[in-house]
């Protein structure tokens, strides 16, 4: 049970960072303007807390060690489950058994 929990949530996060990733992709689609800084800030600060709502939390209270704390914790659990998805039992396990077809899937994961 604490498995497809853990699974719901990552999986949960990733469509998070998917909608942050769309919508960062519409802010840029008309090139670079003055203010997009500005205009960038709240996608990230609601990707930011929709990760923390999901419990990938920090306890720092500035917005960018939260920010850098969340988002490293996300990937990790992020790359764990890929790592399982590819049918190994962790890190240890892909880095002793994994041939280069089984790296070159993990690095398609995301892109």
């Amino acid at each position: 049970m604490a498995e497809t929990l853990d699974k719901d949530r990552v999986l949960s996060a990733r469509q998070a960072v998917d909608a942050y990733r769309e919508v960062h992709r519409q802010l840029h689609a008309g090139g670079w303007y003055e203010g997009i800084s500005e205009d960038h800030t709240p996608l990230l600060e609601k990707l930011v807390n929709d990760l923390d709502k999901l419990g990938f939390s920090s306890t720092e209270a500035d917005f960018e060690p939260k920010k850098t704390e969340i988002l490293a914790g996300f990937w990790a659990e992020s790359d764990l489950r890929n790592i399982e998805e590819l049918g190994f039992t962790g890190k240890e396990d892909f880095e002793a058994r994994a041939t280069e077809a089984d790296r070159e899937a993990l690095e398609e994961k995301w892109h």
